[in-house]
């Protein structure tokens, strides 16, 4: 008996080039990803994502805030995590500055903006007094040519704010220098000397200025004069040396 043969599906081949094709596309998936990555890669350590900050100085752009930048460069070295909050919080630590803002323009585009402190008196050898009494002791040095203030931290408010009763009475000449130790002395910008004692300074300096009209004739006087005006009906005129 013949033995059944039984009918078999022959499996079809897959084509040749079509196993090329698929390889192809996987291969061009992978040179695709490795070029992506490499971008990334060139992209990182270029400086094309590196922050860039433009600087506000009290209302004017400045190419140069070296001060500023060394302050908050430990801030900023991670470009891709900005914290502009804490750029504002370090900025405001600086003893020169009043005020700190810090905006996003665009991803890595930074404005900030700084108002300092302005510079009514220099205190000392340490430190500065703006208009607004604020004594603030930068970490640099500020040239100024404004009054010296000679006179104790704990005494730089109440000094101030008499120093411009002073000025406002003596203008338009103006005072170089402001001591204060258990009393107030004046130094004018013409070089005089004015005692005013520890009491009735405003009005003993109204008697100077009524005084010094009388005898500003006298070179001698107005070039080297010390007004000592602790005494109750005048005042004693001494000279400094030559």
């Amino acid at each position: 008996m013949a033995k059944e043969r039984k009918n078999q599906v022959k499996k079809q081949k897959t084509p040749v080039t079509s196993v090329v094709r698929k390889l192809a596309r996987k291969l061009a998936y992978l040179v695709l990803a490795l070029a992506l990555i490499f971008v990334i890669y060139l992209v990182d350590r270029s400086k094309l994502l590196d922050p860039k900050i433009s600087w506000e100085i009290d209302g004017v752009l400045v190419t140069d805030a070296q001060r500023y930048e060394d302050l908050i460069k430990p801030l900023i070295d991670n470009k891709y995590r900005i914290n502009l909050n804490q750029i504002k919080i370090k900025l405001r630590e600086s003893q020169r500055v009043s005020n700190a803002e810090a905006e996003r323009i665009f991803w890595n585009q930074i404005k900030v903006s700084i108002q300092e402190h302005d510079i009514a008196m220099r205190w000392g050898s340490d430190g500065y007094i703006s208009s607004k009494g604020v004594l603030f002791k930068p970490d640099f040095t500020i040239r100024s040519e404004a009054p010296l203030g000679l006179f104790s931290e704990s005494n730089a408010t109440d000094a101030f704010f008499d120093f411009r009763q002073y000025q406002a009475i003596l203008d338009p000449v103006k005072i170089s220098i402001l001591e204060r130790t258990s009393i107030d002395e004046l130094t004018l910008e013409n070089n005089i000397k004015v005692i005013l004692g520890h009491q009735r300074q405003n009005e003993r300096l109204e008697i100077f200025v009524k005084s010094f009209e009388k005898l500003k004739k006298y070179k001698k006087i107005r070039t080297r004069g010390i007004f000592d005006m602790r005494y109750p009906n005048g005042f004693a005129l001494s000279y400094s040396p030559e």
